[in-house]
C-alpha cells in the first residue's frame, strides 16, 4: 500500500488530507501528553500548596514577633514620654523650690556665711593660705582668693593684723625673756 501511495500524484486534495491527518495525529498526541502529564501537574499543585502552607506557618511566628516588637516599641516610647514629663515637672519644682528660700532660711544662710568668713579670716591670721588649701581641698591660689573674699565680706581691708592679731595667750614664749 505504501508503494501505491507514493505513486499517487500530489494533488491539492491529498495535501489537504495529509495536513488534516497530521493535525489529528498532533492533537491526539497532545491529548495523550496532557493525559500523561495530569498526575505531574496534580502533584506539582499539591507540592505548591504544601510549600505555601509550610512557609505561612514559618512566617506566622515572624509576623507575631514583628507585631510584638512594634507593640513593645510603642509602649517604651509612651513610658519614655511619661517619664520625661514627670522629670520635667520635678525639675521645675526643684528650680522653683531652690530659688524660694524662706526668710528664716535666708537669715540662717547669712549668719552661717558670716560665721564661715569669720572662721576663714581667723584661720588665715594664724596660718598661711598654703595651710588652708588642703583643709578646703583647693589650690593655694584658690585659698588666697577665698581668704580675700572672706575679708571683703567682713569689711576687713588688706592684711590688717588688728583682728587677726594673736592674744597674749596665743603668743609664743621666747626663751630670752628669763
Amino acid at each position: 500500500m505504501a508503494s501505491r501511495r507514493s505513486l499517487r500524484p500530489h494533488t491539492a486534495g491529498n495535501v489537504r488530507e495529509n495536513a488534516r491527518r497530521a493535525r489529528e495525529r498532533l492533537l491526539a498526541r497532545q491529548a495523550e501528553l496532557e493525559k500523561l502529564s495530569a498526575p505531574i501537574h496534580a502533584a506539582a499543585e499539591k507540592l505548591a500548596k504544601l510549600d505555601s502552607a509550610v512557609s505561612a506557618r514559618a512566617e506566622a511566628p515572624l509576623k507575631k514577633i514583628e507585631r510584638l516588637e512594634k507593640a513593645r516599641d510603642r509602649k517604651i516610647e509612651k513610658i519614655r514620654q511619661e517619664y520625661a514629663a514627670k522629670i520635667a515637672a520635678v525639675r521645675e519644682e526643684l528650680e522653683s523650690d531652690a530659688e524660694q528660700m524662706t526668710p528664716a532660711e535666708r537669715e540662717q544662710e547669712e549668719m552661717l556665711l558670716r560665721e564661715y568668713a569669720d572662721a576663714i579670716v581667723a584661720f588665715s591670721g594664724k596660718a598661711s593660705a598654703a595651710e588652708l588649701a588642703p583643709l578646703l581641698g583647693v589650690s593655694v591660689r584658690e585659698a588666697k582668693k577665698i581668704i580675700e573674699q572672706a575679708r571683703a565680706d567682713l569689711g576687713i581691708t588688706g592684711d590688717s593684723s588688728d583682728s587677726a592679731e594673736p592674744s597674749d595667750e596665743d603668743r609664743p614664749v621666747s626663751v630670752a625673756a628669763s
